[in-house]
């Protein structure tokens, strides 16, 4: 399923609804623009660990991708994106849907790896 989370991350990237980067994410969240903040599968635990926190004190979700900054980057349209925040509802339901169906299907086929 990682495929249509990117492809929604390019979309939400394309209508101008992703803040890109720890600073402006936190930002986002913190102004009550951010709607699900978002972080690469290779970012250290030490940004997830203050991603969740400014998720947390804002209500927003904070999910981990299982996707790499650079993978998640080109999904973007630049070179490296370790933390994203998604500020449309819509975009944001759709992606938290797209990841939960991923978990879903993979635990219901536990030895297609």
């Amino acid at each position: 399923m990682e495929h249509k989370e990117m492809s929604l991350l390019g979309l939400a990237r394309r209508a101008g609804k992703l803040e890109l980067g720890f600073d402006a994410a936190a930002s986002a969240a913190r102004n009550k623009k951010a709607r699900l903040l978002l972080a690469a599968g290779d970012i250290s635990e030490k940004t997830f660990k203050n991603l969740r926190y400014e998720g947390e004190r804002a209500g927003v979700p904070v999910l981990r991708l299982k996707t790499d900054m650079a993978e998640t980057g080109r999904a973007c349209g630049i070179k490296r994106a370790g933390v994203l925040a998604v500020t449309e509802p819509g975009f944001a339901e759709a992606l938290q849907n797209a990841m939960e169906q991923g978990l879903q299907e993979k635990e219901e086929r536990p030895y297609d790896d």
